[in-house]
């Protein structure tokens, strides 16, 4: 058996070249292997945990957090990224589409089962450590907690109440049959803790620390900018509060812009990278979508630098289309056109009124390979899987919180509440300048389709297109709609920042579709189908009394798989 300590750090002395994170997919199969049997006692033996490295724990949680391919497939490709118009099936948006939830939700397994606990042994290896010895490890730990309260908050966003404080800690003496905290009092008391957890890393000399360094996958270890990401995820979770409790969004707004702890650029930001192979399962292969038309249109009129980062040209080459004129396959007569960005409509009525969107033919190319030519513009495979179609150094990035939206978050700040330095034009171009470049960097290591780095003229001429450029009047839809975009790879954040604010929708600068079925407008779902109490679970009273506590609020809907009803922070 590999010594699996040993191997790991000499396997994470790789690094990437963005953002100074690690090499991670070695690690990942690392871990599933030989931790197995370092591992195992653990689980009855809560003793053994003295002799496993702490660091370990880390790792592990990260590579649980972004290795959940069955999220990628159910939660982002078939669920919330249709519903948001991030993408559409190339054979079109079925009438089902919405209320067909099966299998998503599966962050709440992964947080119990991979990442919290995980967290959870860190900090009692560190707590357990000799009185004189913790001391060097509250960096870690405060990292570890960072992580933690990250991944909860992702849990309770759809699904609200979740069991928290009293959970993990069944092997160190606590219970198996934790309380649920209510939303309320975990995204309150989360508010507070990372306020603390950013003081410590700013203030806690690294001479005297014993540093994560290359177990750490997202930052090397480095504490100034885990300072700066707990103050990102602490003004992120008060952005929820916006319709709850406004006045705590401004008053803890004030503060984190006050304490300076914020990303200053792309170099900082929060973001996993894995290495060649890491996404080579077949779950995140987003074969079989295309973009919008909304987006798309939205795109190609503004002539935004992300629009070929995004999404590739359709096959409608020149050659492709002379090849189908002389094989019969388009009339004689046929005019082809130069756009080749052309996006799926994506209400499901629409499919049938569209189906020259929809039809494809099949040719025969120069090489004499049989190929499919159809009109609309798939998304950029590689962005979602860098193996895609190949096998070489192609790297997938897994963003957490980025640069560009903490600047779209100041910008918002400035122009609803005035609270900021700068001015919200300032912070909104600072964030498109920064969401492009960012994801141009994610796409040149992805190594897309057909990469062409994007150029400053670029950006700058997007800046002053009708409709981006900066207008007082529909600023903070302007605002949305670019944080909206720049949130492409991350679905529920798009999800949730759409339950916020209501945009982009069919009046915004980016128009969304209506969707309708069988001529029925159809609405969006607002959280996770929770499971019907159990009676044969472990748990059983403290889920259903927490199930209880949440249809209390009017907003929750009509039992708990009811997903058009609202979590505590979705007022409506």
């Amino acid at each position: 058996m590999l010594d699996s300590k040993k191997s790991i750090q000499n396997l994470l002395n790789m690094k990437t070249n963005k953002k100074l994170k690690y090499i991670a997919i070695a690690v990942s199969s690392l871990m599933m292997v030989s931790c197995t049997n370092e591992f195992a006692e653990i689980n009855t033996n809560p003793e053994t945990i003295l002799d496993v490295s702490p660091e370990t724990f880390f790792t592990n949680a990260v590579i649980g957090i972004h290795e959940n391919s069955f999220e990628a497939f159910y939660d982002n490709y078939r669920r919330i990224m249709p519903w948001m118009q991030l993408q559409v099936p190339i054979t079109g948006n079925t009438t089902d589409f919405i209320t067909n939830s099966g299998n998503m939700n599966s962050r709440y397994g992964t947080f119990y089962g991979n990442v919290g606990n995980n967290l959870t042994n860190l900090i009692v290896l560190v707590d357990k450590m000799p009185q004189d010895q913790q001391g060097k490890y509250a960096n870690m730990k405060a990292i570890a907690e960072i992580l933690k309260i990250y991944q909860a908050f992702y849990v309770s966003d759809i699904n609200g109440s979740i069991a928290y404080n009293e959970a993990f800690q069944v092997r160190y003496g606590g219970t198996d049959q934790p309380k649920y905290d209510t939303q309320e009092q975990l995204f309150n008391a989360w508010i507070d803790r990372l306020k603390v957890l950013s003081a410590t890393l700013k203030n806690t000399p690294d001479a005297n620390q014993v540093s994560l360094a290359k177990f750490d996958l997202y930052y090397g270890g480095d504490a100034a900018r885990w300072a700066k990401a707990a103050s990102a995820l602490r003004l992120k979770i008060a952005f929820r509060l916006q319709k709850r409790n406004e006045q705590k969004l401004k008053d803890v707004a004030t503060e984190v812009l006050n304490s300076g702890d914020l990303f200053a650029g792309i170099n900082e930001e929060w973001a996993f990278i894995g290495g060649p192979g890491f996404t080579s399962h077949g779950n995140y292969d987003p074969t079989g979508f295309a973009g919008s038309k909304s987006i798309i249109d939205f795109m190609w009129d503004k002539k935004d630098p992300r629009l070929a980062l995004f999404f590739r040209k359709n096959a409608y080459s020149q050659e492709n289309f002379d090849l189908a004129k002389a094989q019969g396959k388009l009339p004689a007569a046929a005019v082809r056109s130069s756009r080749q960005y052309v996006g799926a409509v994506a209400s499901p009525d629409a499919v049938s009124q569209n189906p020259r969107l929809f039809a494809s033919i099949r040719i025969v190319d120069a090489s004499g390979a049989d190929i499919t030519v159809d009109t609309l513009s798939r998304v950029q495979q590689r962005l979602w899987q860098s193996e895609f179609e190949r096998n070489d150094n192609g790297r997938t990035t897994f963003n957490v919180i980025t640069y560009a939206e903490v600047c779209f978050m100041r910008a918002e700040l400035l122009q609803l509440y005035g609270i900021g330095t700068g001015s919200a034009k300032e912070w909104y171009e600072k964030g498109i300048r920064a969401s492009v470049q960012s994801y141009d960097a994610m796409a040149k290591t992805a190594g897309i389709h057909n990469y062409a780095a994007v150029q400053p003229a670029d950006i700058d001429a997007y800046l002053t297109s009708t409709g981006v450029a900066f207008d007082p009047a529909i600023a903070i839809q302007q605002i949305r709609v670019q944080m909206f975009l720049n949130y492409f790879k991350q679905p529920n954040e798009a999800w949730a920042l759409y339950k916020r604010t209501g945009m982009p929708n069919n009046n915004t600068v980016l128009a969304f579709e209506i969707f309708k079925s069988d001529g029925i407008v159809q609405q969006i779902p607002r959280r996770a189908q929770l499971p019907v109490p159990d009676a044969t679970s472990r748990n059983y009273n403290n889920y259903k009394s927490a199930l209880e506590e949440m249809q209390k609020d009017p907003g929750f809907g009509q039992g708990a798989s009811d997903m058009f009803g609202r979590v505590w922070w979705d007022k409506n």
